[in-house]
């Protein structure tokens, strides 16, 4: 009778002679492959070192603008300048100043025509274009009046504004018609006696007339007045000498002083209508009377 082999008790003994055999294989296959892996690891790193080295840092901007836009009809913009106390300037027309931390806030109804604002910081400047902003197109045609509104209320009535430069002379005028002569005014008071004129010459000697025969002696006659009221309106006064204290004069009775006048030692001082007087010193005074 044959032996029966048993197989199932010779697999444990033929793994074991192949993989020995095959263990040296896989080793290298494993070294061949991780090869060029491990050497592309090793040659990334100094790759990347040279990478970030060589890398350009962005420069820090003197004006740092956050936010730019145009919200709610306003426009809003904010940034810092890295310093407090900076005047920062809008489109040159708009400032405010950076808080303690260097930051600054616009906030109002404005738009740049552009919507590119111009910031400026001392003598820094840049531009920050304005987000939700459309730039101004060209105008377009000028359309046609409307119909005319109704007439308004008056307004109140503003000040006066200030007076204007004087104009210049306008041509003269015609010589207008010869008005109607006016009543006649009231007579002045007579001036002072003028200075006496030159002396005139000698008249001719007339003819001696003939020799009356003597009358009787009339009776004497009541006393008359004198002749200078009665031939004429003025009078002349004279203060001839003044002492220490002045001089006075003053006319009669009827009549009024029409002038006064000092000799030296100044004006004469009127005192009422009748008399006046002249201060120490003068050498006399003069004046006149008058009779209305």
């Amino acid at each position: 009778m044959p032996t029966t082999r048993d197989l199932g008790a010779r697999k444990p003994a033929t793994a074991r002679a192949v993989w020995p055999t095959l263990s040296p294989i896989l080793i290298a296959l494993g070294l061949v492959l991780a090869g060029p892996a491990a050497a592309q690891g090793q040659g990334e790193a100094p790759q990347a070192a040279r990478t970030r080295a060589k890398a350009p840092t962005s420069p820090v901007q003197p004006i740092q603008i956050w936010d730019a836009r145009i919200e709610g009809g306003d426009l809003r913009m904010s940034g810092s300048v890295g310093k407090s106390g900076v005047t920062v300037i809008l489109d040159d027309d708009i400032s405010v100043l950076s808080d303690r931390r260097g930051r600054f806030e616009f906030r109002l109804p404005y738009r740049p025509a552009t919507c590119v604002a111009m910031v400026k910081a001392g003598e820094n400047e840049r531009e920050a274009v304005v987000a939700n902003c459309a730039p101004e197109g060209p105008a377009g045609k000028a359309g046609e009046p409307g119909p005319a509104g109704p007439q308004g209320s008056a307004g109140l009535q503003g000040p006066p504004g200030a007076a204007g430069p004087k104009g210049e002379p306008g041509p003269k005028g015609e010589q207008g018609p010869k008005g109607e002569t006016g009543p006649k005014g009231e007579a002045g008071l007579a001036g002072p006696p003028g200075a006496p004129g030159p002396k005139g010459d000698q008249g001719l000697k007339g003819e001696a007339g003939a020799k009356g025969e003597r009358g009787p002696k009339g009776d004497p006659g009541p006393k008359g007045e004198t002749a200078a009221t009665v031939s004429a309106p003025f009078r002349v006064v004279r203060a001839r000498a003044c002492t220490d204290t002045g001089c006075a004069l003053s006319c009669d009775a009827g009549e009024v002083l029409a002038s006064a006048t000092c000799q030296t030692g100044g004006a004469a001082t009127l005192d009422g209508d009748t008399k006046a007087s002249c201060a120490a010193g003068s050498s006399g005074m003069v004046g006149i009377c008058a009779r209305p």
